[in-house]
């Protein structure tokens, strides 16, 4: 217990005495008979008995004791609370406050992020005119209200209330690193208070490091947590394709969260550009993910955004996921064979693996060139070449096949030609020697073996040119049936994909420069296997172009609180500026890189950046952090443990307590109970120890 009124004991303590002196006063007194007779005698006999003597000595203990208690009274007593005991000096209040996205979920028509503003408020209520205070906003940086504490209430007031949603997650280890640095150089005296507001959410409370505030402050934590946790989300998205050609059918992997006890049954939409709509249930079981493809068409070049959602929720930042998806104009490949004619097997069917829609109206355009007449400018447009049935190449053309693979592009050779063994050593050594995966000899036909069709043994399906054939189309690769191969071995360079069941090597890759060969040691003619015939050639041929591309895509999405980095055109960056999802003007780190310029900025906002002229040059989607959905809070006893050595941390919660840990809990009504039970306690004695009368 402490007194607000020290200084008044000293002063108050002789009137303690005054019962004292009115006792020793009252038993000197003399009195006066005027008469002597047997009626007095009695009386001062009575008056003589054991009781009657202490009667003065108790009314004067009681009478001291009231005495004390309004002493008490006067010095304005308070109970020690929260470890510690009111002070008259000066107070240095620290308020960090979540900033994160799990503090927007609503209940009762209230975000856990505007019931801490409340309670901030509250806090900042108890401050007196020496009293200093800073604010902390705790996001994935900490954003300091001043940089030193200051009694200026009202801009800390005022900070509270223009701080807008979350949308990152709250790394409190950063905001105690910046409390720790603010404590440690303000220039007011006093012993500081760190008041922690949140909803405690475990992902951001797991792991926060208070060794920074060790022996700086005292602890006090605020929950506004909400009374439920339930809720849905979309986690993520994603395309298993490095890049999207026009008039594809793009397979989008969303990702959807059920935390709650109930299993969750909802439809799941998708929509294109503002325009095309598409719905898939999708069901969840209780506390788990799922996971669902829904197919999303592109139909023309250029930048799509895409947006889906769940049925909104009480928390809605994420129950919405956008992405853009950039989508490349047809894309030409190039294919090599000694017929110049396109039109004879096995180029036909290779073409019609590429493109099998009618008037080319697929995403990929083949080209046809012979492999006697090619040139290295029949290659500068393209990023990928399929070669065939390939006749006899000049040390030039090999050369520049080496050169297309070193600077990134992709070739993919079908073995199936007399030719092939001569023009891989010619490739080989234009590659500097470079050993490939396969060592070939002579070209085998089933005609002239006399031996049945080899069939597919083994493979590395974990590779992702076999992307294809993981799961159940894996039994697609035991109806395919070869009968011309080049009897061939493995060299141990690059990796062996597929093999016969003779464990002769079926398809291998290797990495040259920046571009990918792929060996095929079989055909895609109808005469050599039944490749050509089978479903899967197409779906494979085509995944095999998407899989080969080099290029590495750009992100489809950011998460708040990451730094956005791509590339724009520099004439449209200076005609126009980038702008955020609400409008403001980004500032942006641009580097120069001939037309182009490399760009980066911090995503602080959920939604779309964008750069146009009325055409989208740029567009970047910006989406909540995931971490942030699941809303259940930690272990509250954890806390405690994380705390550093000798550190001691309370909860604490709405006025009452803050004013106790400001002041100490009030005790006077206590002592003035007390007095009046002196009182009365006086009076009984009074009466019942009543004097004689005379």
């Amino acid at each position: 217990m402490s007194l607000i009124n020290s200084s008044l004991p000293w002063a108050l303590a002789p009137l303690l005495a005054l019962p004292l002196i009115i006792h020793l006063l009252n038993k000197r007194f003399p009195q006066r008979f005027n008469f002597s007779s047997v009626d007095n005698l009695r009386k001062t006999a009575a008056e003589r008995t054991r009781i009657y003597r202490w009667r003065h000595r108790i009314l004067t203990l009681v009478r001291t004791l009231f005495l004390l208690l309004l002493l008490f009274v006067f010095l304005k007593p308070v109970m020690d609370a929260f470890g510690t005991a009111g002070t008259k000096h000066s107070r240095l209040v620290l308020i960090v406050i979540d900033h994160s996205m799990s503090m927007e979920y609503r209940e009762a028509g209230m975000t856990s992020r505007e019931r801490a503003v409340i309670e901030a408020e509250k806090i900042i209520g108890t401050l007196g005119a020496t009293d200093s205070v800073d604010v902390i906003a705790a996001g994935a940086a900490p954003e300091l209200c001043f940089s030193d504490f200051t009694n200026d209430y009202a801009g800390a007031l005022h900070f509270l209330h223009t701080l807008g949603p979350g949308v990152t997650r709250a790394d409190f280890s950063e905001a105690n690193g910046a409390a720790s640095r603010l404590i440690a150089n303000t220039s007011a005296g006093g012993a500081a208070e760190i008041y922690y507001i949140s909803n405690f959410q475990r992902k951001n409370w797991s792991e926060v490091d208070f060794q920074p505030l060790a022996g700086q402050a005292r602890v006090f934590f605020v929950d506004v947590a909400p009374a439920t946790f339930d809720n849905h989300a979309i986690v993520g998205a994603e395309i298993n394709e490095s890049q999207v050609l026009a008039g594809e059918s793009i397979p989008l992997e969303l990702t959807v969260g059920n935390y709650s006890d109930q299993p969750l049954d909802e439809t799941l939409t998708v929509q294109m550009d503002q325009s095309l709509r598409v719905q898939q249930r999708v069901q969840a079981n209780p506390w788990s993910t799922a996971k669902v493809t829904v197919p999303v068409p592109a139909a023309s070049p250029g930048l799509h955004i895409c947006e889906a959602s769940l049925p909104p929720d009480n928390l809605a930042l994420d129950d919405r996921w956008t992405l853009v998806l950039p989508v490349l104009d047809k894309e030409e490949i190039v294919t090599i064979s000694e017929n110049p004619d396109p039109d004879q097997d096995p180029v036909k069917f290779l073409h019609a693996a590429l493109n099998p829609y009618p008037n080319e109206a697929g995403s990929l355009i083949p080209h046809h060139v012979a492999s006697g007449a090619f040139t290295e400018a029949d290659l500068a447009a393209a990023q990928k070449i399929f070669i065939t049935r390939c006749g006899p190449l000049q040390p030039d053309t090999a050369e520049a096949l080496a050169r297309f693979l070193n600077r990134g592009g992709s070739v993919v050779w079908f073995m199936d030609s007399d030719s092939d063994p001569a023009n891989l050593a010619l490739l080989a050594k234009a590659m500097g020697g470079a050993k490939l995966p396969m060592q070939i000899g002579p070209l085998r036909s089933m005609a002239n073996v006399g031996s049945a069709a080899e069939q597919i043994a083994t493979g590395d399906f974990n590779a992702k040119l076999l992307r294809l054939f993981r799961g159940p189309l894996r039994q697609d690769l035991g109806l395919l049936e070869f009968y011309d191969f080049h009897a061939a071995s493995a060299t141990g360079s690059g990796k062996i994909l597929l093999r016969f069941a003779d464990e002769t090597p079926a398809m291998a890759e290797t990495e040259y420069g920046l571009g990918t060969l792929v060996l095929m040691n079989f055909s895609p003619s109808e005469t050599s296997s039944n490749l050509a015939r089978q479903r899967i050639f197409p779906a494979w041929i085509q995944d095999l172009v998407k899989q080969l591309n080099t290029n590495e895509p750009a992100p489809l999405a950011y998460v708040a609180g990451q730094t956005v980095e791509s590339e724009v055109w520099r004439d449209d960056l200076r005609q126009r500026p980038i702008l955020s999802p609400s409008g403001r003007i980004v500032n942006v780190h641009e580097e120069p890189m001939g037309e182009r310029s490399d760009i980066s900025f911090p995503a602080d906002e959920v939604g779309l950046y964008t750069l146009t002229d009325g055409t989208l040059k740029f567009a970047c989607a910006v989406n909540g952090d995931p971490s942030q959905s699941d809303l259940r809070a930690v272990d509250k006893s954890h806390l405690e443990e994380q705390l550093a050595s000798g550190q001691k941390g309370a909860f604490a919660s709405g006025l009452k307590d803050y004013e106790a840990v400001a002041f100490g809990r009030p005790l006077l009504q206590w002592f003035l109970f007390a007095g009046l039970a002196a009182l009365v306690l006086e009076s009984a004695l009074q009466l019942s120890l009543r004097r004689p009368a005379r």
